[in-house]
């Protein structure tokens, strides 16, 4: 955004500008919350939220004015600048499936409402990224006509997410009136890299489905797996307190299971059952009853990068269905 807006300006440096501040918001991850379930859940927090953002648009936009000397007489758009920079980086995460907390302080916490969460693109996608990085190297060695490219290439970008905007109301659309989700609350997400293969999971209190699907209204919907819920921890179990901002963060998408007197929470919406990739050791049987532990993360058993393979072999056989 500070190439678009500063990039006739500044030149160059409008890229670096962008950059720098692009990443301030994640600058929360270095934060260290208390244990594993809330450094991942308070992440995407206070720092993403627009309202913190916006107060502090104009303290970051008075130091670069101060000291950029071809910012001058522009302070105006040295502020729309550095918003848009810090806004846009939030606004791009609600596109993703963890979503943001982009409203903080309001419902940042259960029983407030979830993240703010419209999945429409993975959080890495090589279209999206190289459409983006394009520009910035066009324009990096060619200032006026890459500028004009820079602009161009964001505008793709930016048609390329109103792509996966659509393509996530019509799968979530065919996914509601298909017979195998009916009365299930449903999530849809794009698979990773890509907008093409998407994946339905629903839930209620007894089971799961989950499916796998293309962007196209004439591909089929294919089952993957359907099984227990596991909506409810054992009875009796001793669980703390994180485990309740877990079940608000996943907006309701979340599994009890029990794995060698190990009592596991899980993240349902990325990969399939068992092996989500989010997922909790918070509690372990001791004298015939569940006590509960410091989260811990626990890795899933197949490798991340076989079962990614594997997922995307299921999404190019689905494919095979669209007509």
């Amino acid at each position: 955004m500070a190439g678009v807006t500063l990039g006739r300006t500044l030149g160059p440096r409008a890229l670096l500008i962008g950059g720098i501040l692009g990443t301030l918001p994640d600058l929360d991850s270095f934060i260290p919350m208390g244990n594993a379930i809330d450094n991942m859940t308070y992440h995407r927090g206070f720092s993403h939220s627009v309202f913190v953002l916006t107060a502090i648009s104009p303290l970051i936009a008075g130091l670069l004015y101060r000291t950029i000397g071809a910012l001058k007489g522009k302070f105006g758009l040295t502020l729309l600048a550095v918003w848009l920079c810090l806004v846009t980086h939030p606004l791009l995460d609600s596109l993703t499936t963890y979503g943001t907390q982009i409203l903080w302080p309001f419902g940042n916490s259960p029983p407030g409402l979830s993240p703010v969460a419209f999945p429409a693109i993975f959080i890495i996608d090589p279209v999206y990224t190289l459409l983006l990085l394009t520009g910035v190297l066009v324009f990096w060695r060619k200032r006026e006509p890459g500028h004009r490219f820079l602009v161009g290439t964001l505008a793709a970008a930016t048609f390329y997410l109103g792509i996966g905007m659509v393509g996530q109301l019509s799968v979530k659309a065919r996914a509601e009136s298909h017979p195998a989700f009916q009365g299930k609350t449903v999530h849809v997400q794009p698979t990773p890299f890509n907008i093409v293969g998407w994946q339905i999971l629903a839930v209620d209190e007894r089971e799961f489905v989950s499916a796998l699907t293309g962007i196209a209204p004439g591909c089929a919907i294919v089952s993957v797996q359907r099984g227990s819920r596991g909506a409810k921890p054992p009875v009796g179990a001793q669980l703390p307190g994180s485990v309740k901002r877990l079940e608000w963060f996943t907006d309701g998408f979340f599994s009890y299971r029990v794995d060698d007197d190990t009592l596991i929470l899980s993240d349902m919406r990325m990969g399939f059952s068992p092996s989500f990739v989010f997922s909790f050791k918070i509690a372990e049987k001791i004298g015939g009853s569940f006590r509960g532990v410091d989260p811990q993360r626990k890795r899933a058993n197949t490798p991340r990068t076989t079962a990614v393979g594997d997922l995307l072999g299921k999404v190019f056989d689905t494919l095979k269905t669209c007509t």
